[in-house]
């Protein structure tokens, strides 16, 4: 009996120990599976966070860049004019200036096509985008080289709404007060104005008067009559008082400095008298480039009063060089 009574000890104490390692192993897993997540499902249910994804591709904005700086030439932002450098880029609503004898080339973007600024004229650069490039001529003129694609176009904006309108062409617009002409060397241009549009191909020249509907399209000249009159001043302080008549769309430059041309293409000018002045330069400019020039002679302090003979002066447009 006390043999057997031992051995029911003994295996009590053994299902003991059993027992207490199962409650031990039930705590750890209960630990490590539960109370560390205590409602496990809630985390399979909430999505992972989706990586951000990248946005469109954002082109960079079209400038025009500057490849070229002859003479004194300026740009502004904000009112203040400051000398332009080759490499600047303009921003829309920027503008451009050139000075007697100056020069400045632009291109746009990353495209091959150029905008030429010739002296004493200024621009102001308008909408420019991979699809429309807006320039605004304010004074002079803009010689434009523009190679053709079929997603872009060029608008150069004159007087009073007139816009020359491209896709591929080479052309000179010129903007003399309220006058505006086109000249194309090669491909075509519309110009518009006054709810009009005539198409101005290669070898022709249009014009607009004062925002008017543009002139039919004729070829451009091969030779103008420049006449110049010049009469005695009843001040002495004159050198010359010169009168004129050119083709329509023609600038004039007496001395230097711009003459204002009617739309009959006649013009006047007075020249001051001035020291060592012996010589009145009288130059003419067609909307396409040409130039020819005469000189006439400053009148003497003694002259006596009263008209001097007209002179007329043919030029030879095809044999300016």
């Amino acid at each position: 009996m006390g043999i057997k009574r031992g051995d029911s000890l003994g295996r009590a104490l053994a299902l003991g120990l059993c027992l207490v390692a199962l409650l031990a192993m039930g705590g750890w897993f209960l630990f490590e599976h539960v109370g560390a997540d205590p409602v496990p499902h809630a985390r399979a249910s909430v999505p992972a966070t989706p990586e951000p994804r990248p946005g469109p591709a954002v082109s960079p904005d079209v400038r025009a860049t500057v490849v070229e700086v002859v003479g004194s030439v300026e740009w502004t932002h904000d009112g203040q004019w400051e000398a332009l450098r080759v490499g600047h880029e303009l921003a829309p609503d920027d503008s451009v200036r050139t000075g007697p004898g100056a020069r400045v080339d632009l291109r746009v973007g990353d495209e091959a096509s150029r905008l030429s600024i010739p002296e004493r004229s200024e621009v102001r650069v308008g909408e420019v985008t991979r699809a429309e490039h807006t320039i605004q001529l304010q004074r002079g003129r803009i010689d434009v080289d523009y190679l053709g694609r079929e997603d872009r176009v060029l608008r150069v904006r004159g007087e009073n709404g007139t816009v020359a309108e491209t896709r591929a062409a080479r052309f000179t617009m010129l903007r003399n007060g309220a006058t505006v002409a086109v000249a194309t060397r090669g491909g075509s241009v519309n110009l518009s104005s006054a709810g009009v549009t005539v198409q101005v191909a290669a070898g022709q020249q249009s014009v607009v008067f004062e925002g008017a509907k543009p002139l039919a399209a004729e070829p451009i000249p091969l030779d103008v009559l420049l006449k110049v009159a010049s009469k005695a001043s009843a001040q002495d302080s004159l050198c010359l008082s010169l009168t004129g008549k050119v083709r329509v769309g023609t600038e004039v430059f007496v001395e230097g400095e711009p003459a204002q041309v009617s739309s009959d293409g006649s013009f006047r000018a007075d020249v001051p008298r001035r020291e060592g002045l012996g010589q009145v330069k009288v130059v003419a400019r067609e909307p396409g480039g040409e130039i020819q020039e005469v000189m006439m002679a400053c009148r003497p302090l003694r002259a006596r009063a009263g008209p001097r003979q007209a002179e007329s002066v043919k030029f030879r447009w095809d044999e300016a060089h």
